[in-house]
């Protein structure tokens, strides 16, 4: 899933049930995992470096041998809807009382794929991350490239959800 919808639906659920902004990058963080369970469409769909499916048999020390450099355009698309994500949060709800609850869930719910990116993979060698990691990759729906239509409902029901919730209360 992209970073969009992770970000707002971890806001959204931190906003509704906590005051704590540790609790609420736990929950984002935990909800990554949820979502990512989810059939969706992100940039690595239309990008084959691994098998697509659910419940795949990950090697740890194994995980990203065989996998591809990522193309600019992911790295691109990635940093724009980051920008994106984080001026809109900014301008909307930077007046709120719960503002850094909001961030902190979004934060924590884009933690893992900002973990996964090929410039943090040194991080893997410490057994937390690379737990995480493996984790990660357990839970994660890969759609094949040309189902890429399947992933969009999920993306779109759970950004505009998110967005109405947070927009509401």
């Amino acid at each position: 899933m992209t970073i969009t919808p992770h970000f707002f639906a971890s806001a959204a659920l931190a906003t509704a049930f906590t005051n704590n902004v540790f609790v609420a990058f736990l929950l984002g963080f935990l909800l990554h995992f949820v979502l990512d369970s989810l059939p969706h469409v992100d940039p690595g769909t239309f990008h084959n470096i691994r098998i697509p499916g659910f419940a795949k048999e990950i090697n740890l020390a194994h995980v990203h041998s065989e996998d591809q450099p990522w193309p600019a355009w992911i790295y691109i698309f990635v940093i724009a809807e980051f920008i994106v994500v984080i001026t809109f949060m900014t301008l909307m709800f930077r007046n709120r009382a719960n503002f850094a609850i909001m961030m902190a869930g979004g934060i924590g719910g884009i933690f893992v794929d900002g973990m996964d990116n090929a410039l943090f993979r040194f991080i893997f060698r410490w057994p937390v991350f690379r737990q995480i990691h493996w984790l990660h990759h357990r839970f994660h729906y890969e759609l094949p490239r040309e189902k890429w239509y399947w992933g969009l409902p999920a993306v779109i029901i759970i950004t505009g959800a998110s967005l109405w919730y947070l927009l509401k209360f």
